[in-house]
């Protein structure tokens, strides 16, 4: 879970980049509404920041499930286009 940038040992990391408020709300809101076992608040933070820390494998996968989910919600209603399929020369016709 760390996301953050050091030049130590000319080692290079991917910039912090991070969610958007609208996703995390959205996350929550989502992993709330699953069946099992809620998520620690310790986790969420080791989750959206780029702070260090264990998370539960559980955890993990909840969590990682609800924000793909959220990611999809918020992708759908704002109306992004999906790439198309290529139109094929082929037409299907009944005997």
């Amino acid at each position: 879970m760390c996301g953050y940038y050091s030049d130590e040992h000319r080692l290079r990391y991917r910039p912090f980049v991070p969610n958007s408020a609208e996703l995390v709300e959205r996350t929550r809101l989502i992993e709330a509404s699953m069946a099992g076992e809620r998520v620690p608040e310790s986790a969420w933070a080791a989750f959206f920041s780029p702070a260090c820390g264990a998370i539960e494998l559980a955890h993990f996968e909840r969590m990682f499930a609800a924000r793909k989910a959220a990611v999809t919600y918020l992708a759908m209603r704002s109306g992004a286009s999906l790439p198309q399929r290529a139109v094929s020369s082929f037409i299907c016709v009944a005997d």
